[in-house]
């Protein structure tokens, strides 16, 4: 197994992530049984699982393209994005600023890059949020939240991510360059008709037709010879999950995007193709 990243308080992750599975990756590493797989990620969020892992090749794609900028820069300029990300002031005023700035920003540039960051380490339990128009709406989160990544946090990670290619793309461009030697980790937006349970959303949400869509896709790169691991709430089954994908549940405690206003635990499984290496809850 590759070796995890240098501990830090901050998690493996430079990023803050509604959703991020940082405290479940002793039960997501017993998928990746195979380090010589490359390693693809169709929903990267924070990659929190990828930068724990630190494998030798791969692929994180991601429809957020402030998302994928960000870690261009973190990749190719730790220290200059560290450097102007500390200078930044941590109080309402100053976020808010930054926040109708960046909202006025195309996703590239090394600005771009450190108005994520800052605002992903300041706004309310690391959510990404935009309203109906597209502009990212979450309010201040508080000094609670957390200090800034320390720069030895963004050199490692600058570290990782000089290995893999990154994509501003859809998942199923991604699963679809996902050859017969490769290990796909999808943690997709979760959804419900009941309850608002959004990971990520805003104008273009994660669906049902997109959840279809996303199983039919890791079956046939099954098919092509690739490793899958799929994580979704058990709450919420999946149509289309084949009977011989072994199931594992592990306990998450989530803030619910911010709209129940309290941390719930929630029991998720991890479907793959092949065997998980951990005992099941």
């Amino acid at each position: 197994m590759p070796s995890a990243t240098r501990s830090s308080n901050h998690g493996p992750s430079f990023l803050r992530w509604a959703g991020s599975k940082r405290k479940s990756l002793g039960v997501l590493s017993s998928a990746f049984s195979d380090p010589s797989r490359q390693y693809v990620e169709p929903f990267a969020g924070s990659a929190a699982l990828f930068f724990s892992l630190q494998p030798d090749s791969g692929l994180l794609g991601d429809l957020n393209g402030h998302l994928v900028n960000a870690m261009r820069h973190v990749r190719d300029r730790p220290r200059e994005l560290h450097k102007q990300l500390v200078a930044l002031k941590r109080s309402p005023k100053v976020y808010y600023e930054v926040r109708d700035t960046f909202n006025t920003m195309r996703p590239n540039g090394l600005e771009a890059a450190v108005f994520f960051v800052y605002l992903n380490r300041n706004c309310f339990n690391g959510l990404w949020r935009t309203n109906s128009k597209g502009l990212f709406n979450v309010p201040f989160g508080g000094h609670e939240m957390g200090g800034n990544p320390p720069l030895s946090l963004l050199q490692d990670c600058s570290v990782a991510l000089k290995r893999v290619r990154l994509r501003h793309q859809d998942f199923r461009k991604t699963i679809a360059e996902a050859g017969r030697h490769s290990f796909i980790y999808a943690d997709p937006p979760y959804f419900s008709s009941i309850d608002r349970t959004f990971i990520e959303y805003g104008k273009k949400s994660f669906g049902p037709q997109d959840l279809d869509d996303l199983i039919f896709a890791l079956r046939e790169a099954v098919r092509r010879g690739a490793t899958v691991a799929l994580t979704y709430n058990e709450s919420m089954p999946i149509k289309g999950i084949p009977k011989s994908w072994h199931r594992t549940r592990f306990e998450v405690t989530r803030n619910v995007g911010g709209f129940s206003g309290s941390r719930k635990k929630q029991v998720e499984v991890l479907y793959s193709n092949s065997p998980i290496l951990v005992e099941a809850t």
